[in-house]
C-alpha cells in the first residue's frame, strides 16, 4: 500500500457501486471468519481502504469487484489471525483462571487443568494447521465447515456466488491437508488429544 498514492474518482466510484451490490454479502462472509460484527466491519472498511490506495483504475467494474473481494477475504484472514495470535499470548495467564470452587479439591483441580491442557493443545494444533491451509481452502472450510450458514455446500455456495464444485473441492482439499497436518503433529507431539479430530469435516 501506497500512503503517497492518489485515490481515483473512477476507482471510488466503482468501489461506492460494489459496496452497494455486495457489501452486505461480504459483511456476512466476515462476520463467520470473525464472529464479531464489529471486527467485521472493521475488515471491510480496511479492504477498501487499501483497495483504494492503489492509485490506478481497473479495466473494467468487474475486476474491481474480484480484487475488492479477495482484498475482503485477505484481510478477514489476517484479522483472524492476529487475534488468534493475541489470544495465545495471553493463555498462560488464563491457564491459572480455575474456578474458585475446584481449589477446595485438588483432585478435581488437577483434573480440570489436565483437560484444559489437552483442550488448549487440541485448538492450538487445530489453528496452527488452519493458519496453514491456502487462503481460498481456509475460506472455503470457514464458509462449510466452522461457521456453516448453509444446510449444504450447494447453499453455502449460492449464498456466497461461488459454484458449488469449486466451493467442494476447495473444502476436501482442504480437510485433507489439515488432517494431514494434523496427523503429522500428534506423531511429533506423542499427543492423544487430537485424536478427536481425525473426523473432522465427515
Amino acid at each position: 500500500m501506497n500512503p503517497e498514492a492518489q485515490q481515483s474518482p473512477a476507482l471510488s466510484a466503482a468501489v461506492g457501486i460494489l459496496m452497494d451490490r455486495h457489501g452486505a454479502k461480504w459483511l456476512r462472509f466476515a462476520g463467520k471468519v470473525l464472529r464479531d460484527q464489529a471486527e467485521a466491519e472493521d475488515v471491510l472498511q480496511e479492504a477498501v481502504h487499501r483497495v483504494l490506495q492503489v492509485g490506478r483504475d481497473f479495466e473494467s467494474v468487474e475486476q474491481t469487484r474480484k480484487y475488492l473481494a479477495r482484498a475482503i477475504s485477505n484481510t478477514a484472514i489476517e484479522f483472524y489471525h492476529n487475534r488468534r495470535r493475541e489470544r495465545l499470548r495471553r493463555l498462560p495467564l488464563q491457564e491459572h483462571l480455575i474456578a474458585h470452587e475446584s481449589s477446595v479439591n485438588p483432585l478435581r483441580m488437577l483434573e480440570q487443568r489436565e483437560t484444559h491442557a489437552e483442550r488448549t493443545l487440541a485448538l492450538s494444533l487445530l489453528g496452527d494447521g488452519l493458519d496453514h491451509l491456502p487462503a481460498k481452502q481456509y475460506e472455503a472450510l470457514c464458509m462449510t465447515v466452522l461457521n456453516p450458514s448453509g444446510d449444504s455446500i450447494r447453499e453455502v455456495g449460492a449464498e456466497n456466488g461461488i459454484p458449488y464444485s469449486t466451493l467442494r473441492h476447495r473444502s476436501v482439499q482442504g480437510i485433507r491437508r489439515l488432517r494431514k497436518y494434523l496427523r503429522r503433529a500428534a506423531r511429533i507431539s506423542k499427543s492423544k488429544p487430537i485424536a478427536s479430530l481425525r473426523d473432522i469435516g465427515r
